[in-house]
């Protein structure tokens, strides 16, 4: 059964800071129309340091969207048309300090399909040395390392709920990333 909807026309709501809102009219397979609002968002980058002892580093963060306190692998927002591997890399080192020497691509989600297209690079950094952090203004924020059974027990209690991490987490955990292709 073809699925693929085909967009008819465009028109931007919202133009934000970080986001813009769309309203589409699309065609479905069938021949009826329909309309979709959706989120532009350029995107992002996240990093799951873990070092040679095997201690992962995650950062505590208010976030005010959901008014809690989460756990979460260091990340941040894509400029426009930045490698996302640049932005891993600046945002590691902004958020804990950790100057990473190589990376380990873990692959790309889509933290919520349904209305952004918004899409999030993974990546694993086990080299890495020490360093400042020097966070963005307005940002509030502390590192936090943990064993991999910790981190577990947490996304197991549901301590841990941010997806990107559960995510980065369970490709880490099982295997499923190609280790022997840093990036």
């Amino acid at each position: 059964m073809e699925c693929e909807e085909k967009q008819l026309s465009s028109q931007l709501i919202y133009d934000g800071r970080i986001l813009q809102l769309y309203r589409d009219k699309v065609v479905l397979p069938d021949g009826s129309c329909s309309d979709r609002e959706y989120v532009h968002h350029t995107g992002g980058s996240s990093v799951l340091a873990v070092d040679s002892d095997g201690q992962i580093y995650l950062v505590e963060q208010y976030r005010y969207p959901n008014h809690c306190t989460t756990l979460e692998i260091p990340a941040g927002k894509l400029d426009a048309g930045e490698d996302p591997m640049i932005c891993a890399v600046r945002e590691l080192r902004e958020e804990t300090g950790l100057i990473a020497r190589s990376l380990y691509d873990m692959g790309i989600l889509f933290p919520t399909p349904a209305y952004t297209d918004e899409p999030l690079h993974i990546y694993l950094c086990t080299d890495f040395e020490a360093g400042e952090s020097c966070l963005d203004a307005h940002e509030l924020l502390n590192v936090v390392k943990l064993s991999l059974t910790d981190v577990m027990q947490k996304i197991r209690r549901n301590e841990i709920r941010d997806a990107k991490t559960v995510a980065a987490i369970l490709r880490y955990a099982t295997g499923l990333y190609d280790s022997k292709l840093p990036v």
